[in-house]
């Protein structure tokens, strides 16, 4: 029984490689595909980037490339979704560390997402400086993000306030989600390199205070 069992095993994955087994090769080989991705995306943009070229910084075989993704739209959306996916667990832990005053949680939640983007630019450049106008799947998908996004804002405003979620927020909570994203991407097309730490404090400034003057509007007209 024990030897069937192996047997099967083994033909399941196949021979061992520099100690990986055919499904981690592959798995490997498509991080060296994204991390590519990200690379060349972000310093060449993607219309500018070839298949070709994803393959030969990944130091892999077109095969390999078709092993993972059909086209190279499917290979820049599995990217924006690691990317949006990393930030949003990083964004994600840090509210369940907010301070009770919600104005300096507010403050440390967008210095936490600010860095997230910005500490590397490609990150920046390839989630937002290159996902406009590529595909309707890749707006879609980006407007789906932006929904999942604003889930998150709605579970830290819940923390804040005693009125239940309705609709009126949950747009709310996806127009400021809108804002911030815009202000992030106004800071980049504003230069033609990495922001410096001075440009990055003074866009948490600026987020900061677009989310409290909006916050202040929606209790506001909550309590008229």
């Amino acid at each position: 029984m024990t030897s069937k069992s192996t047997s099967s095993a083994q033909r399941t994955t196949g021979r061992r490689i520099r100690g990986l087994d055919a499904d981690q090769r592959a798995n490997q080989r498509r991080d060296l595909l994204l991390d590519s991705a990200l690379e060349l995306f972000a310093r060449d943009g993607y219309a500018n980037t070839s298949i070709e070229s994803l393959c030969q910084a990944a130091y892999v075989g077109n095969k390999a490339f078709y092993e993972h993704f059909s086209t190279k739209e499917a290979c820049y959306l599995e990217l924006l979704q690691r990317n949006t996916h990393s930030l949003m667990r990083t964004v994600g832990a840090a509210i369940e560390q907010v301070s009770d005053s919600e104005e300096q949680a507010t403050r440390h939640l967008l210095e936490v997402f600010a860095h997230a983007l910005l500490d590397d630019p490609r990150i920046a450049a390839v989630t937002f400086g290159q996902a406009g106008g590529i595909s309707p799947t890749i707006e879609r998908q980006r407007r789906a993000n932006r929904r999942e996004a604003a889930a998150l804002v709605l579970n830290f405003w819940r923390r804040y306030d005693t009125s239940p979620v309705d609709r009126r927020r949950e747009t709310l909570a996806i127009a400021v989600i809108g804002g911030l994203f815009d202000l992030v991407s106004d800071t980049l097309d504003r230069t033609d390199h990495a922001p410096t730490p001075a440009e990055t404090d003074t866009l948490i400034i600026d987020l900061t205070d677009f989310t409290l003057i909006t916050r202040a509007g929606i209790r506001e007209r909550a309590n008229r």
